[in-house]
């Protein structure tokens, strides 16, 4: 295995898979990335076994093709740190590599490609396809919620339901719920369900971050997704594609738990509102995180008391629609859904202190469940 290849873009596709490495694996082949030559493509391919990324990379010196596993961190290092000019990279002997680039030489020792894990074939049948940027935003305005907490392990992703016409992502720990939806061109010839059936699949977290960093709104290029064998998803765009196990269980018919709209609506800038939120929360506690909401007609009033501590109180205009009433709330799961719309005004919906707070737009929705007051 013999290439060329200049150092940037050698880099910026290391960059493109790496992070599916799995370094604290018991098996050592998974710390690799997989870099493969043939018919003047470089390909690079990463994965834990549960999310694998493969980036190609077009060639303009044929080389020699072959193929080797090397160790991702260390590879990446070394490239990072080699100057602006071309890299050499050569495949001898026992896997071992050398590159060289300027004056500066190095040998990695691989490992045999035969060992890296292969992912499963993609379909040649035409899937789902919807823009880079439509996807993007899908998950920045769903990813935030997804459960950190281990024993709900089907929570530990989000739910994306595919019909003919439209694509939702949905994501919840148990205490907020964020739903986002886009429309897609329907194609009678894709992969997806026929009418009146969706197709549901629960895609786990690391997939939606991986897929978040590498999805480029700029670009033209469409994403595909298409059902692989073995519960499966694959995600193409560009010269990237990311293959993710999707998680069995069954996720919460969360349409239940959504409220019917209410006429009680607290409207505000919602610049002023993260604002003060953020402020306010600096009083926050481990053991006392909620923070106050008092509403009245003209304004909301948001304070937060720590006896070990002090205290804080901030008041900004707004018109409420509703009773006034005070309510607590968890101030970090208000600024993560609100720094995510672009919006100059929000409006919530504030019902009773016991029931949820919604943000209800066309094609997204959020709804926070209150703490009790102290």
């Amino acid at each position: 295995m013999r290439l060329t290849i200049e150092q940037a873009r050698l880099l910026h596709s290391l960059q493109a898979v790496e992070r599916a490495v799995n370094e604290r694996t018991t098996l050592p082949i998974l710390a690799n990335i997989l870099c493969e030559t043939k018919a003047q493509e470089l390909l690079l391919t990463a994965t834990d076994l549960d999310v694998g990324v493969r980036h190609r990379v077009p060639l303009t010196d044929a080389g020699e093709d072959g193929a080797v596993a090397l160790p991702a961190r260390k590879l990446s290092t070394i490239v990072r740190e080699c100057p602006q000019e071309a890299i050499h990279l050569e495949v001898r002997k026992n896997h071992a590599a050398t590159l060289s680039c300027g004056r500066s030489f190095f040998r990695l020792q691989g490992l045999p490609p035969e060992d890296f894990p292969l992912l499963p074939p993609l379909q040649d049948r035409p899937g789902t396809q919807l823009p880079q940027a439509t996807l993007k935003t899908l998950i920045h305005q769903t990813a935030f919620a997804m459960s950190l907490e281990e024993t709900r392990f089907v929570l530990n992703g989000a739910l994306v339901t595919i019909a003919e016409s439209a694509i939702t992502v949905v994501a919840t720990d148990g205490r907020r719920l964020a739903l986002a939806t886009a429309k897609i061109q329907a194609n009678p010839t894709a992969s997806t369900p026929g009418a009146g059936s969706r197709l549901r699949m629960v895609v786990p977290a690391k997939a939606m971050r991986e897929l978040a960093r590498l999805l480029d709104p700029e670009d033209d290029a469409p994403v595909r997704l298409g059902p692989l064998q073995d519960n499966q998803l694959s995600f193409q765009f560009g010269d990237t594609t990311v293959i993710t196990r999707l998680i069995d269980g069954e996720f919460p018919q969360y349409e239940g738990v959504i409220p019917k709209p209410s006429k009680a609506v607290l409207t505000c800038d919602r610049e002023s509102l993260m604002g003060a939120i953020r402020r306010v929360s600096l009083m926050t506690t481990a053991a006392s995180q909620a923070v106050v909401f008092e509403l009245a007609p003209d304004h909301l009033t948001i304070s937060k008391e720590s006896p070990e501590v002090g205290s804080a109180r901030e008041e900004l205009p707004g018109r409420y629609t509703g009773q006034p009433m005070k309510l607590a709330f968890n101030p970090e799961f208000w600024l993560d859904a609100l720094k995510t719309l672009e919006l100059e005004e929000v409006g919530i919906e504030l019902t009773s202190p016991d029931k949820p707070g919604v943000i209800r737009l066309p094609d997204f929705l959020y709804l926070v469940l209150p703490m009790k007051l102290a």
